[in-house]
């Protein structure tokens, strides 16, 4: 069985990774190479990939079975045109992100609540001015909307927190206890209008496209935030900019956006109600170990013939 790694910030295996994975299959080839630069030869003779192949260049792939992404999202693998056979198994990272994208979004939110940023911006000039939060975390309402991995754990925080939680999903579900309301998608409209901090963690699918819109927008208070660290194409980014300069709301924090990199001639970067971070939420110094102990498992059970953890489902769209 030939494997090629491809490797990059998220997913990098150490010497011991790869020498465990050898000495548990031994029959196994195992090739590494960047993400950013790999000849496209190493693609012709792969069974398994781990990474991120360039997608027009996967139909080079003639003898891959399985494509394990080190990310949640595989948008761009969903096309099974691109593949050289149609029964291509497609894996993803869930489960490997989500408690530090979730911590990530609580620093947002507490960063606002708490005018951090302000503070910061104010030691550049040395300005000695307070501000008094206009309501404490534990009288404020978070909508998570969207509740895989990363909802899930968000929620779990956000209760900690003190903060009333309420979360819209896709399905019918039970209701956990650290969730204090639990709604389908079609309540969106009606709970907009109560929410303090609307948190977007949903996939990105036809359904989630430009979810949140000018008219959703309006729905929303003038003192609430919105946070995405789902994808860039859950909002309608023009109707986000003329609802955040109108004062239709009072703020985003924004991990993803429509294009990335963000343009340099972008208004969200100059409004001061808007904090950008470059797709860092997930980052974490155990990104990799995870990854790669979450291929190894799926490893066993590729050669055992039974069922894989996190299979995407090319209809779905995740």
């Amino acid at each position: 069985m030939k494997i090629l790694f491809l490797t990059n910030s998220f997913f990098n295996p150490s010497s011991d990774e790869r020498a465990a994975l050898i000495a548990e299959f031994g029959d196994i080839e195992l090739t590494t190479a960047p993400a950013s630069s790999y000849p496209i030869e190493l693609l012709h003779d792969a069974e398994v990939i781990v990474g991120f192949p360039k997608p027009e260049e996967l139909i080079h792939a003639v003898r891959l079975q399985w494509l394990q992404t080190p990310s949640s999202g595989v948008g761009q693998y969903l096309d099974r045109r691109l593949f050289a056979g149609r029964d291509v198994i497609i894996t993803n990272a869930k489960g490997t992100y989500g408690p530090a994208i979730a911590d990530h979004v609580m620093a947002m939110i507490i960063g606002f609540n708490h005018h951090l940023f302000r503070y910061h911006d104010q030691m550049k000039d040395q300005i000695w001015e307070r501000y008094v939060p206009a309501r404490d975390l534990t009288e404020s309402t978070i909508l998570i909307i969207g509740f895989g991995d990363i909802g899930t754990n968000l929620a779990e925080r956000a209760k900690a927190h003190g903060l009333h939680t309420v979360v819209v999903k896709r399905t019918e579900a039970m209701k956990p206890d650290y969730v204090d309301e639990l709604y389908r998608y079609d309540a969106l409209d009606d709970l907009l209008k109560y929410a303090d901090h609307v948190v977007l963690c949903a996939a990105s699918t036809e359904e989630t496209e430009q979810l949140m819109n000018a008219s959703r927008l309006s729905l929303m208070r003038p003192s609430a935030y919105l946070y995405n660290v789902g994808r860039g194409s859950l909002i309608d980014e023009e109707a986000l900019i003329e609802a955040l300069r109108g004062g239709t709301i009072a703020g985003a924090g924004l991990d993803v956006t429509t294009v990335e990199p963000l343009p340099p001639d972008s208004p969200l970067w100059t409004l001061a109600n808007v904090l950008i971070t470059p797709h860092a939420s997930g980052l974490s110094h155990s990104n990799s170990g995870m990854i790669f102990a979450l291929f190894m498992e799926n490893l066993r059970r590729y050669r055992a013939g039974s069922a894989m953890r996190n299979p995407v489902d090319f209809e779905r769209g995740y």
